[in-house]
């Protein structure tokens, strides 16, 4: 070997013995080359027991692709023959002998000092120390450097030693660091009966308890796959029946379940045993596995036993049990159905035919009791299409009520008026019971729900007054014909011309018992103004009544009609006083107006007259201060304005106040006159006659 050779190889001994080899770029390898290819194993020799010493084995199998070239020379994209002749020979472009037995002797002198450098594993925390070392190179062949077909790589044996902590289970840590031997997989293989246990890279994890492979290469970060394993334990069993029943039934199915846990690498075993007095009649290897008594000749009162064992990798078992009692007699039950009706109190309804008759307003209620032999509870339900959430459940005795409706296919306000007064079918329902038992066994009915008709028609009118529909802006007034129109009504089975009609208007009938053709219109000459009571009353051909109830205000007819209600004055109707006068006005018309009182030329301010309602007419109040200047009758005049055709209205107002003249003196001497002679006549009668004679 040439001095300059040597130079280099020492040069690569001092860089390796520091530095891994390192995973090198892969890009420009052809689709149909593997990059590498290989194992590494690490088999460990001896019982994982803390505070001991352990013996195990690494092998490593590795082959790269030539276009591959090592880390540890420069460019190594450049592939290893290229980077061999140019940094380790002579850079003629051809490999020869010399410059390939230079890179077997760096092959040969990769370090292996340190288990956890070398890329293979730590022990509780711990590296593994080499007690000897074997690495047989596999050097690319002597050829052009172009000729890419061919691998490279080695074969190392390395004997190591360990030291386990104190702890029970033991943590093999195994590095990621992105070095080359970390491309192909690692198998640890452990001695029985030690188990892999966990770790959370678990996904680039598989093979079996004892002997698992790690695909370090998946893991796409620099950090160390840490594994715990340890002892062998039987796998944890969870089963169970299916439902919380202390019997099972013999001619319903009964499933079992089981789980069986244990490490994700261990594919337990399931085995599944029914018996009948220890005779094995069924197994199964299933999770789940369902089993109908009485297809294995089991009777009422025999016990079914039923035996699930898991089993894992190494054999070792945990076992569930149940043995149970069969119950092949079906529960008992009893039922009675109650109609409460508003008109005819409580009503029993004789079911023998399967239907219950019930009326669309009445309540049903349902009685039903249920008994076992075994003394145990049933269970009691009832379900009904009249809603999809009609359901009632109870336990060995149940009391329910629930209304019946008529339902959507009866006539009512959704229909046109042509469809809605034709005659519609009466609605049915199912009733369906179920009781179960404790085991499971179960009895059923099912019922008819008929639903008769129970209700009258529904009475729908529309009320004009002068072809106009009434309402708060066009009410009916006084003078006018109010036509009733009952089109809108309807019965909820029976067509419309099979119902019977009567009306009562302010308490007198005004027709009786008359077919709707007769009525579905009618006319009611004209009301006064007021308020009116209307009572409309139907029957169906079943004679269900239905009755409407209501009041009309009647509004004055148009225009102003004013009248006075009372005269009063206040003072001395005599010349020279001041008469103040107080007048009630009252309009009975449906329109307002504007007034005064006037005496003479003397007149009120002009005051609001109000029109009057259908409670009653509209009243005011008007005040005037008459100064009193000649004797006589008092004249008195009300003038008022209305609507356009109804301006400059007056009338004159009989007071009957006379106005007395002016006496002056005189009235004062006759005065005085009547003073005196009161006093002595009261004087007289005080101390008599005789006293004034003597």
């Amino acid at each position: 070997m040439s001095r300059d050779s040597v130079a280099i190889f020492m040069t690569l001994i001092i860089i390796t013995s520091t530095t891994p080899l390192s995973n090198a770029d892969t890009h420009g390898i052809p689709h149909d080359t593997d990059p590498y290819n290989g194992y590494a194993e690490l088999v460990i020799h001896d019982e994982l027991l803390p505070n001991s010493n352990i013996t195990a084995t690494w092998t490593l199998n590795i082959s790269i692709s030539e276009f591959l070239g090592s880390s540890e020379l420069a460019h190594p994209g450049l592939g290893i023959r290229q980077q061999i002749d140019q940094y380790l020979g002579n850079n003629d472009g051809n490999l020869n002998q010399s410059e390939v037995d230079v890179f077997s002797t760096y092959l040969l002198n990769r370090p292996w000092n340190n288990s956890e450098l070398a890329g293979c594993c730590i022990l509780d925390h711990e590296a593994f120390e080499a007690s000897n070392v074997t690495i047989i190179p596999r050097p690319p062949a002597p050829g052009p450097i172009d000729d890419l077909n061919g691998s490279w790589g080695w074969t190392e044996i390395v004997d190591l030693v360990g030291q386990t902590d104190g702890r029970t289970n033991r943590l093999i840590d195994v590095p990621r660091v992105g070095g080359l031997i970390e491309e192909v997989p690692l198998t640890i293989s452990l001695p029985t009966p030690y188990e892999y246990r966990y770790s959370a890279m678990q996904d680039v994890i598989d093979g079996v308890p004892n002997q698992f492979t790690i695909n370090r290469s998946a893991v796409p970060v620099a950090s160390d796959i840490r594994i715990s394993v340890g002892t062998n334990m039987p796998p944890n069993i969870v089963a169970n029946r299916l439902g919380s029943s202390t019997q099972i039934a013999l001619d319903r199915s009964t499933t079992y379940e089981v789980n069986c846990v244990d490490s994700h690498l261990d594919d337990t075993d399931i085995t599944w045993t029914f018996s009948n007095n220890d005779s094995v009649v069924l197994t199964s290897d299933q999770s789940f596995v369902s089993i109908t008594p009485s297809e294995y000749n089991y009777s009422h009162g025999d016990v079914l036993s039923a035996v699930v064992q898991c089993a894992d990798h190494f054999g070792s078992t945990s076992q569930w049990f149940e043995n149970i009692v069969i119950d092949g007699v079906s529960p008992t039950w009893e039922a009675s159905f109650t109609a409460q009706s508003t008109n005819n109190g409580e009503i029993t309804i004789d079911t023998s035919d399967g239907i219950i008759e019930i009326g669309s307003e009445d309540i049903l209620e349902i009685n039903i009791s249920a008994l076992d032999d075994s003394g145990l509870d049933t269970t009691i339900e009832i379900t009904s299409n009249r809603t999809s959430e009609w359901r009632h459940v109870d336990w060995n005795q149940m009391f329910a009520q629930s209304r019946f409706p008529q339902g959507d296919n009866v006539n009512n306000m959704n229909l046109d008026i042509e469809d809605r007064h034709q005659s519609k079918p009466a609605t049915t329902y199912t009733l369906h019971l179920m009781v179960v038992d404790d085991a499971g066994n179960s009895v059923h009915n099912d019922w008819i729900i008929l639903v008769l008709d129970g209700a009258g028609p529904t009475i729908l009118p529309d009320i004009y007054s002068n072809d106009v529909m009434i309402s708060a802006e066009q009410p009916a007034r006084a003078d006018e014909t109010i036509t009733v129109n009952l089109t809108n009504s309807y019965d909820d089975l029976d067509s419309i011309y099979d119902t019977r009609w009567t009306f009562i208007l302010n308490q007198e009938a005004y027709f009786e018992n008359q077919s709707f053709s007769e009525i579905k219109t009618f006319e009611i000459n004209s009301l006064e103004a007021g308020s009116h009571w209307f009572i409309l009353m139907a029957w169906d051909s079943k004679d269900n009544m239905d009755v409407l109830s209501f009041s009309i205000a009647v509004q004055p007819a148009p225009g102003v009609n004013i009248s006075i209600l009372n005269v009063s004055y206040d003072g001395n109707p005599t010349v020279g006083e001041n008469l103040e006068l107080y007048v009630m006005v009252e309009n009975i018309g449906g329109d307002p107006a504007i007034g005064r009182l006037c005496s003479g030329e003397i007149c009120s301010d002009y005051v609001n007259v109000p029109w009057a309602t259908s409670i009653g007419p509209g009243v005011v109040g008007i005040s005037l201060v008459i100064p009193l200047d000649r004797a006589g009758e008092l004249p008195l005049r009300f003038e008022w304005e209305g609507s356009e055709t109804q301006k400059d209205n007056s009338f004159i107002i009989d007071t009957n106040i006379i106005v007395n003249p002016d006496s002056g003196p005189l009235q004062v001497i006759l005065g005085v006159f009547l003073v005196l002679a009161g006093l002595a006549i009261g004087a007289r009668m005080l101390w008599g006659p005789g006293r004034f004679e003597d």
